[in-house]
């Protein structure tokens, strides 16, 4: 039976180049599997849909490097922003920093996946927040949900000839720092780990050190305190509830991530490990990745810590554009290569 095969041609500007759009659909796939290909100017990759029953499909995003090469996973960080924006549009994008240029490189197979439910529709509300994500994202994510579909996803990828299964990367920032640990914990075949603002014990440390790091008397920073165990509580008491909302996501969301510890995860995994923060991060304070530093470094694991003077969450500076950021992400890459 000779395969259908449409291709749709545009020219179209991404935040990074001038590219030429090339669908395919790949029927020949099993039914299972769904396959796009997107071809750029210098390089193409491919949007795999895998479906199983009853379950929401996973779909993930695989780069075609040169030849055979390692692979290299982007974990995202929080809310209900897909990966990419446009695609099939002239005002197509990648959401995920230095995705794109790392797999125009054609180095590496380099991967993003989407979580659980995440929806096509625009986010009616802040990015980076769960607030206003359209269908039925919030009533399924979680950090179990996440981390099954990252699990699917990546042992799809690893079974697939331009993937060489020996070297695996692994890169999560700030949420996606605790999903890539978990990964590294779950997948033995996860070598080598990059968390970016990552948290070190649960995420409720956060709040409270980021607390005792704020303006004010201690009079103020303890009925923060003080709050902060009331909104906890009121969580532990309804921890599945998706209707109710703490920081801007839904309780399930954070009963499920409070039951993590980075550090925890990564004792149980066997990958090299490179921490970024930024020194004046706002929303996972450093405070909290020495506590994941400290912890590997006397377990005698090999870790490397790159603190950086004056920048944020970001890996910059307050109000300065996020591509300063590069040489981090230049710098974590050479680590990995120096393997």
């Amino acid at each position: 039976m000779l395969a259908l095969t449409t291709r749709v041609t545009a020219s179209c500007t991404s935040l990074f180049f001038a590219c030429t759009l090339l669908y395919t659909s790949a029927s020949a796939a099993p039914a299972a599997v769904k396959e796009e290909q997107f071809e750029f100017k210098t390089f193409s990759f491919a949007r795999i849909t895998l479906h199983g029953g009853d379950s929401a499909p996973v779909r993930y995003y695989l780069s075609k490097p040169a030849h055979k090469a390692p692979l290299v996973l982007y974990i995202q960080g929080s809310g209900c922003v897909p990966p990419f924006a446009g695609l099939g549009t002239a005002n197509r994008s990648s959401n995920i920093y230095s995705w794109i240029p790392l797999a125009a490189e054609k180095r590496y197979a380099v991967m993003a996946v989407e979580k659980p439910f995440q929806s096509e529709e625009p986010q009616q509300g802040n990015p980076g927040s769960a607030v206003g994500c359209a269908g039925d994202f919030n009533r399924h994510f979680s950090y179990d949900t996440w981390l099954a579909t990252l699990k699917q996803a990546v042992r799809h990828a690893l079974l697939l000839p331009e993937v060489d299964a020996r070297r695996v990367l692994v890169i999560g920032m700030s949420e996606g720092a605790p999903m890539a640990a978990g990964l590294a914990r779950e997948l033995a075949e996860v070598t080598d780990v990059v968390l970016i603002a990552a948290n070190g014990p649960t995420q409720l440390y956060d709040f409270a050190a980021n607390i005792y790091r704020s303006n004010g008397s201690d009079e103020d920073k303890l009925k923060q305190l003080q709050e902060l165990d009331r909104t906890y509580g009121a969580i532990a008491a309804d921890p599945t509830s998706t209707s109710k909302f703490a920081w801007g996501h839904p309780y399930l969301r954070w009963s499920s991530f409070f039951a993590q510890s980075t550090a925890e995860n990564l004792a149980h995994s066997k990958a090299r490990v490179y921490l970024a923060s930024g020194m004046q991060d706002d929303s996972v304070p450093i405070l909290s990745t020495e506590v994941l530093y400290a912890q590997l470094r006397t377990q005698g694991r090999d870790v490397t810590f790159r603190r950086i003077p004056l920048a944020g969450h970001q890996l910059v500076a307050e109000g300065r554009p996020v591509p300063e950021a590069q040489p981090e992400y230049d710098a974590f890459m050479a680590w990995f290569e120096r393997r």
